[in-house]
């Protein structure tokens, strides 16, 4: 057997000093011991970047910074029970945690998942908004139980769910600084258009949508990815020529139909651009070398350029605004 490390033992400078050379795991695992381990980590000030919760069959906690990562899992060991029975997480549970390719299982304590969350920004100095995975299986844990332990959260990301899950999500969790969404779960056109028009600053939608629903989006970055028709862009952009989308900042998009030079811009006029703007907004912008690059102006004078790069038979179209 090897020796034990005293190191509760030795002066706090010294403990403070050791404990720098160890990862994110670690940390959180010697946090988990008492109440002294735990400031000692906390006296340590070390900030998370960003922290991350997948919520599936199990709820993962991922704390991301800009050196180190660790994830802990919580309810896996009831993934293999009834889906439709629910699971209370106010119920103080362990952790698993995966280090050096073994999984580990706290001993002790037990806590509730709202008191591990609480522990682990405490530990981590995360004061920030959670960004959350919901995806198939999540069906398992109370919406409301879930909000109340989350609170506010940056990410709401929604992909593989029933409409009525997608839903419940969306009408607690309605105010996500971003918002990623797999499939429009409502039947009533005006209950998606809603989530259009809120306030999120990043939209990124994966099924199909009309050119209202393109003119309703008070986003400032919106990435769709289904497919836009060249009509369907055209009225897109002579509606904010004249004032639309006053918030917009960026658009991707995938367009059909289209060719080569301004000929897909029909009825809007375009201004060339001289190669030391466009290098310049390559850069700014991170954008390939190849993309064919035009610019326009709305009527207040602000300008935006359309970007577009061929890949099989559609291109894949930026939509810049300049400021």
């Amino acid at each position: 057997m090897e020796p034990i490390f005293p190191i509760l033992k030795l002066p706090k400078n010294v403990i403070v000093h050791v404990l720098e050379g160890i990862d994110f795991t670690q940390l959180l695992i010697f946090s988990l011991i008492s109440l002294k381990t735990k400031q000692l980590v906390t006296s340590l000030g070390i900030e998370a970047r960003d922290v991350d919760i997948g919520i599936n069959r199990k709820i993962s906690i991922n704390v991301h910074s800009t050196k180190s990562y660790s994830s802990l899992n919580f309810y896996d060991e009831l993934s293999d029970q009834n889906e439709l029975s629910l699971v209370d997480i106010n119920i103080p549970v362990a952790a698993t945690f995966e280090y050096l390719y073994t999984r580990i299982q706290s001993p002790t304590p037990l806590l509730s998942f709202n008191n591990w969350l609480n522990h682990i920004r405490t530990i981590f100095s995360y004061t920030k908004p959670l960004n959350v995975y919901f995806r198939e299986g999540c069906e398992r844990f109370e919406v409301q139980s879930l909000k109340n332990a989350l609170g506010n959260i940056n990410t709401l990301f929604l992909t593989g769910l029933p409409d009525d899950s997608s839903r419940k999500i969306l009408k607690n969790f309605n105010a996500p600084s971003e918002l990623f969404l797999y499939r429009n779960p409502f039947e009533d056109t005006c209950h998606i258009q809603q989530i259009l028009i809120s306030n999120c600053e990043i939209l990124r939608f994966v099924d199909e949508y009309s050119l209202d629903d393109m003119l309703l989006i008070n986003s400032e970055k919106v990435k769709f990815y289904r497919s836009a028709t060249q009509k369907q862009f055209n009225q897109f952009l002579k509606h904010w020529i004249r004032g639309s989308n006053p918030r917009l900042r960026r658009m991707s998009l995938l367009i059909t139909g289209l060719v080569d030079g301004e000929v897909y811009l029909k009825g809007i006029r375009c201004m060339r651009m001289s190669k030391a703007a466009k290098r310049e907004i390559r850069r700014k912008h991170n954008l390939s070398d190849f993309l064919h690059m035009i610019q326009i102006k709305r009527k207040d004078g602000t300008a935006a350029v359309v970007a577009s790069e061929k890949s099989d038979d559609m291109h894949y179209v930026r939509f810049i605004v300049l400021h």
